[in-house]
């Protein structure tokens, strides 16, 4: 059996060479200049309804502020908006309190505007597909995770107020009452970037339990300021000093 089958694939192989071969290769580097070419007049109509569409989307206007919303170090209000935004958000999503959040400062990159703010808005401070995710961790692996950040990337946080003195946290505060004690837990809401250990934050992979929320940081933030939006109230940024350095 074996003997007919190898000879069955020896068959098929004989059948499939077609008895040419490669003797010559040449390559010639062809230059694409999206300024110089000419668009094709039928591609491009056939791309209208879809790129209005695309823009009808991004300018839906979400809320306003009455100031440029600015990211800075150690502490911004746009930091401070973007980190209390994903608490609220993650919150309802997970349908109970979350202790704190934390953004990697790296990852905002850019600041929103001075009046409407819109879809588009969000998406230029956070072009990133980055998940929520919520992380149970005990008390002496967040101070880690706050050393951590406090050393080296900056650190952004939402439901903490920390003080640092040489780079290494000395103090935290929670907003919702509760201390920090190294054997309890604490759940946090960040990106899976930084859950899967980005950053150089591998030690959060130890964590007591990690659940993923199916729910784009991006989402959760376009979701808090369409809800501003309805208030009626723009937004007024400033920074609460949550971040102080010694």
């Amino acid at each position: 059996m074996k003997k007919y089958l190898l000879l069955l694939a020896l068959a098929g192989l004989s059948a499939c060479h077609s008895g040419y071969h490669l003797s010559q290769r040449t390559a010639n580097r062809i230059g694409v200049d999206s300024l110089a070419a000419s668009s094709d007049p039928a591609v491009a109509s056939f791309l209208v309804p879809y790129r209005e569409k695309l823009d009808k989307a991004m300018n839906e206007v979400l809320t306003s502020s009455t100031k440029p919303v600015e990211k800075a170090l150690p502490d911004g209000p746009l930091n401070d908006l973007l980190t209390d935004a994903l608490l609220q958000q993650a919150s309802q999503r997970y349908g109970k309190p979350i202790d704190c959040s934390h953004l990697n400062y790296g990852g905002i990159r850019d600041n929103l505007p001075q009046g409407n703010i819109t879809i588009g808005s969000v998406f230029g401070v956070m072009p990133f597909d980055n998940q929520l995710v919520i992380l149970t961790v005990k008390g002496d692996m967040l101070l880690q995770l706050l050393n951590h950040f406090a050393n080296s990337h900056g650190l952004v946080v939402g439901g903490l107020r920390v003080k640092i003195q040489n780079k290494k946290v000395q103090s935290v505060t929670f907003t919702n009452g509760r201390t920090l004690q190294p054997n309890e837990t604490y759940t946090v809401a960040m990106s899976d970037y930084i859950a899967d250990g980005g950053d150089n934050a591998n030690f959060l992979k130890n964590a007591v339990k990690r659940e993923n929320m199916n729910y784009l940081i991006r989402d959760s933030l376009i979701d808090y300021f369409r809800q501003q939006g309805k208030s009626g109230q723009p937004i007024n940024p400033v920074s609460d000093g949550r971040i102080s350095i010694e």
